[in-house]
């Protein structure tokens, strides 16, 4: 129904004299807005992608008016009908989220809550502390890309850092004297520093040796010394994945959770594990947070009651 002047909808009181526009028209306006705030190349990516996806929906030259919650809620359904799961249709919804509420602050969108399709949570399994021995026992093997993908998951499983973050570190990012690794980019554009074991302290000693490289050099680096590709990342730890047989998946995301819940089961300091892993807020944190089983049944009788219940010989 198509909303006279004066009629209230939601907080919004729409006014029928006020031009429509195309839909295309503000989203231009907010990819603009959303480049010269700086934000990643790869979340401008996404829109753009998300974005295409969504005018295949509703036709390219749809106007703002047209898109209502039901209209919405058909493409929910669409996406549903392609076999994607609940926790890809929330990504499409998600990506395009920022600009419904674009238009909606501007008065061109009808406010409405955007769905959110209910996920079926699934347990993510971490990487155990044999594997880990495994990946960072010192390699037999000489050559540079071995020692480097050696170097990078010690990084990785000591400080959770973030795979774009550890791929845009220099060498002059490692500060061995003070033990902090300097991150400047970063998700949420926060510069913090990642403090250094005393082991991953002797690691970088050793790679920088075989790195050999300047200050404003990558720290890890093709071996032609540009930036490394993150397909050649990928490539590289899983063959050294293999060599250890190690047979979980492997993933850099991974090792960021397996560090979060050792933390946690080691009784980090929340402030202090929000400080070294960029979080914003415990909520973010707590989606890290892998409980094994083992971890849970060894503090059980410590919370359950006990009243000196006896097994009988008989029953």
């Amino acid at each position: 129904m198509k909303l006279r002047k004066g009629v209230t909808k939601g907080k919004r009181v729409f006014n029928a004299t006020k031009e429509s526009r195309p839909y295309n028209e503000i989203f231009q306006e907010y990819y603009k807005s959303s480049k010269i705030q700086g934000k990643a190349e790869a979340t401008l990516k996404t829109y753009i992608h998300h974005h295409s996806y969504f005018l295949k929906f509703m036709g390219e030259d749809v106007q703002c008016h047209e898109i209502t919650k039901e209209r919405v809620e058909e493409y929910v359904v669409y996406l549903q009908e392609q076999n994607l799961s609940p926790v890809s249709v929330n990504s499409y919804l998600r990506n395009i989220s920022p600009i419904l509420k674009y238009g909606m602050k501007k008065e061109l969108i009808e406010d409405f809550k955007i769905p959110v399709v209910i996920e079926q949570e699934t347990f993510k399994e971490i990487y155990t502390p044999e594997e880990l021995t495994r990946l960072l026992k010192r390699p037999s093997k000489k050559d540079f890309v071995t020692y480097r993908t050696w170097a990078m998951i010690w990084v990785f499983a000591t400080t959770g850092i973030r795979a774009k973050e550890l791929e845009q570190l220099r060498v002059k990012s490692i500060n061995l004297v003070d033990r902090v690794i300097a991150t400047v980019h970063t998700k949420n554009k926060k510069a913090r520093y990642l403090p250094i074991s005393s082991e991953l302290c002797e690691v970088l000693t050793i790679w920088l040796k075989i790195r050999e490289g300047e200050g404003d050099d990558f720290l890890f680096c093709s071996v032609y010394g540009e930036v490394l590709a993150r397909s050649t990342m990928q490539k590289a730890m899983s063959n050294y994945f293999k060599e250890r047989k190690v047979y979980k998946t492997p993933s850099f995301h991974l090792f960021r959770h397996t560090f979060i819940t050792n933390a946690v089961n080691r009784n980090v300091n929340p402030l202090i594990l929000k400080r070294i892993t960029g979080h914003s807020s415990n909520k973010q944190l707590n989606r890290y947070y892998n409980a094994c089983m083992s971890d849970i049944v060894e503090v059980i009788d410590d919370i359950a009651p006990h009243i000196g219940i006896g097994r009988k010989k008989e029953f």
